[in-house]
């Protein structure tokens, strides 16, 4: 793993993010770092979150995702 390949799944998992009419994307940093994918956000609720942890999940070259993404309702 490089810079470029976390660029990459970087930029693919943003994209995901942008053209899914059910998440609001705006509310969503990400980070990836040696392929490992960091979330930081708030999620209006547990399915919006599911939704972004799934499609960081299913993007190539992801090796785990780790998630600081807080819940709307709980904050």
């Amino acid at each position: 793993m490089d810079y470029a390949d976390d660029l990459v799944m970087k930029t693919k998992i943003k994209a995901k993010l942008l053209i899914n009419k059910d998440i609001f994307n705006l509310n969503y940093s990400v980070e990836v770092v040696n392929g490992v994918v960091y979330l930081i956000g708030i999620a209006q609720n547990k399915d919006e979150l599911d939704r972004v942890i799934n499609i960081s999940e299913n993007t190539y070259g992801v090796k785990n995702v780790i998630s600081y993404v807080r819940l709307k309702d709980i904050i």
